[in-house]
């Protein structure tokens, strides 16, 4: 009966275990989720003061490093004013109890600055960003694109990434010549 009791006790507690880690792993997907929805989709960039910490370490794809909010905020805003009407989706997302990894599928009207020999008329591509989270607040995040689909929408290159890598050995070559 004894050893019955344990293994009731041991089970309840484990059960009651499982149900916490899945509370903060769903809190962690709310919280992080925010950013994209609220602060991009829905232009509420002073958000960004409640859900990060004051001293958020972040790393771009460039390998560019931010370390405070306000610099967030910054990045936010020259993202926004290079991509018109940008609207971000949440496409993939995996929760544990200390970080959330997105699938972010971007899309935005075509920059000011795209050639005039391109065929699109919206850009559209994927970044995958990664935020850690303590005490309800995001301190660390990297983001991680392969931004060839947007160059070739934005130059007008119809070629794939072998292509790219030889025109641009041609480039290099004619200015060694000159």
């Amino acid at each position: 009966m004894r050893t019955i009791l344990i293994l009731l006790l041991i089970l309840l507690t484990s059960c009651q275990q499982e149900s916490t880690d899945e509370k903060i792993k769903k809190s962690n997907l709310e919280l992080t989720s925010r950013y994209f929805n609220e602060v991009y989709n829905q232009n509420n960039i002073d958000l960004i003061d409640e859900l990060f910490v004051e001293n958020y370490e972040h790393t771009s794809t460039e390998g560019r490093k931010f370390n405070s909010r306000d610099e967030l905020k910054s990045a936010v805003k020259r993202i926004e004013s290079l991509l018109p009407n940008l609207k971000l989706e949440i496409v993939e997302a995996v929760a544990d109890k200390e970080k959330v990894i997105f699938l972010i599928g971007m899309e935005s009207d075509l920059p000011k600055m795209a050639s005039s020999t391109t065929k699109a008329n919206k850009t559209d591509f994927n970044e995958t960003f990664i935020f850690w989270v303590k005490d309800n607040k995001i301190y660390k995040g990297r983001s991680i694109g392969a931004h060839l689909p947007f160059i070739k929408q934005v130059s007008g290159f119809e070629g794939g990434l072998m292509a790219l890598i030889k025109e641009l050995s041609k480039k290099q070559d004619s200015l060694a010549t000159e």
